[in-house]
């Protein structure tokens, strides 16, 4: 047992109470029925006054300890030294012993001038008790509260961003880090596994925030074989350190959430290294990550069947523009070539692939407008009259009113309206000019007069390589966009040429069919 005037770390209600006791000349040594520690009180007077007389209490405290516990009553350390116990039967000690300051002028001189004091000091130590409860309910209460409105906000964020599913694998990401962030993990990973059939874009993904404890091969291998051999019915939650390979491998604590497609288990949703006061895993933890996998289920089907209605809606846009383009064996191919060049000038100028592939869509459908022309027209062999160049330049605004009614693709209708405009203002059919011509429109242009000139006609051979790109730079600032001719002619067009050569022989093959 320790007399000595050391400040021990306690807590608001045990300060709050000593100082009190120091307003009425007490010294308050706790005592947890092993040590005796007097408690250091924020009067700088009264530990002056009681500093000389400490260890000399101390030791007629430890002396009579068993007799002052029992006693229920103030009892005399010696002649005019009365001492008294108080059970702190809320706090953190067994209780107290409170004896007057020696020599100090006010302080009880007898037990029975300190026992009334006594009395009233066991009440206010069980009011403060009380009232730190209390307190500690209500921050528990906020703390609670303050968490499950993180987590309600976190599920209400990870549903909005559903609605956005062209591109899956950013949106886990975006979901794996709200996840180590909101829940204070070390790191969080989202695993889906292999799946040939798998049209959603997620199939052999693994996403993760935070550092990861191993390196990514180790931690994808671990996981696959973790998700592949178990079944939701017998799934294992919680990992541990010393029981589970995973656990192991992570040197943590791990929680692991299944993600179903069809009642099938197509990935998880993991995290571990917990940080904060409170590192263990909890059953909201648990609870929040199954509503997240429940999320990723989702996600994972949606995305599959937007990839399926995507294809779906170009493979019909190809069809469309194929049997255009088929109409004529001098323009076989050339929807499917432009879309090609219009993708890779995009790249070169540092477009995204999300605005890459926009402008695929673009180029397969420019010509579209052409089902307006008549066919006498649109396959007339030689040189069109003015009346019927006339007639070919309806083409893009024809192809503009048969796309406009389907959702989502104006961008894509801006490459079909405006692939025959002008920089210098004199194209069609409205005439803009310059930067007013949408970037698709001007992207598609130069693809579109690349390969009709690249292409042979009915009335004129294929130009030489040279030539065109010759002619595509003259065109420059007068026809084209100049910031897009250089990039252009950069290209590297054997990709281009095998296509050609594809287009020609598939062209040929009827014609031989028919000499059959």
């Amino acid at each position: 047992m320790q007399g000595s005037l050391h400040k021990p770390l306690i807590d608001q209600a045990t300060q709050t109470f000593v100082n009190r006791c120091a307003e009425l000349v007490l010294a308050v040594w706790s005592y947890d029925g092993r040590s005796l520690l007097l408690q250091e009180t924020d009067d700088t007077q009264t530990r002056e006054h009681l500093a000389p007389h400490a260890d000399q209490l101390a030791q007629a405290i430890r002396i009579k300890i068993d007799e002052l516990v029992k006693a229920g009553r103030p009892i005399e350390l010696a002649p005019g030294q009365p001492a008294a116990w108080v059970a702190d039967e809320q706090g953190p000690t067994l209780g107290f012993i409170m004896t007057p300051v020696p020599n100090e002028r006010g302080a009880p001189q007898t037990a029975e001038q300190l026992a009334p004091v006594i009395k009233a000091l066991a009440w206010n130590l069980n009011d403060l008790r009380k009232s730190d409860n209390s307190l500690f309910a209500v921050e528990d209460l906020a703390e609670q509260l303050g968490k499950s409105y993180e987590n309600i906000t976190l599920l209400y964020s990870i549903g909005r961003s559903m609605r956005s599913i062209a591109e899956p694998v950013r949106l886990a990401q975006d979901i794996c880090e709200q996840i180590r962030l909101t829940q204070g993990f070390g790191w969080s990973a989202v695993r889906f596994i292999a799946n040939d059939m798998d049209a959603s874009g997620l199939s052999d993904t693994c996403v993760t925030s935070g550092e990861m404890p191993c390196d990514d091969v180790l931690f994808n291998k671990a996981t696959h074989q973790l998700i592949t051999e178990q079944h939701d019915k017998h799934w294992r939650k919680l990992l541990q350190v010393g029981q589970d390979e995973l656990a192991d491998l992570m040197r943590c604590e791990v929680i692991v959430e299944p993600i179903l497609h069809d009642e099938h288990v197509i990935g998880a949703v993991i995290a571990g290294g917990k940080t904060g006061p409170d590192s263990e895993a909890t059953s909201g933890d648990t609870q929040l990550l199954d509503a997240i996998a429940g999320f990723l289920g989702a996600l994972h089907e949606n995305a599959a069947r937007f990839t399926e209605q995507k294809n779906m809606f170009i493979g019909s846009l190809e069809a469309v523009s194929t049997a255009l383009d088929a109409k004529d064996r001098y323009t076989h191919g050339h929807s499917e070539r432009v879309a090609w060049l219009g993708t890779q000038l995009a790249e070169a100028v540092g477009l995204d692939a999300e605005e890459v592939e926009r402008i695929r869509i673009s180029g397969l459908v420019h010509d579209v407008g052409k089902i307006g022309v008549p066919e006498a027209v649109l396959c007339k062999a030689g040189r069109l009259t003015d009346d019927e160049f006339d007639q070919i330049k309806k083409h893009p605004r024809i192809g503009y009113n048969i796309l406009k009614g389907i959702p989502n693709i104006d961008d894509v209708l801006d490459g079909v309206l405006y692939h025959h405009e002008r920089w210098d203002g004199r194209g069609y059919p409205t005439r803009l000019a310059g930067e007013a011509i949408p970037l698709y429109g001007r992207i598609l242009a130069v693809a579109d007069t690349f390969d009709a000139m690249s292409s042979t006609r009915s009335y004129r051979q294929a130009m030489p390589r040279e030539k065109v790109l010759k002619e595509i730079a003259n065109c420059a600032g007068s026809q084209f966009d100049p910031s897009l001719t250089d990039p252009f002619i950069n290209l590297d067009f054997s990709a281009y040429d095998a296509m050609v050569a594809r287009h020609q022989g598939d062209s040929e093959q009827p014609a031989k069919d028919l000499a059959a």
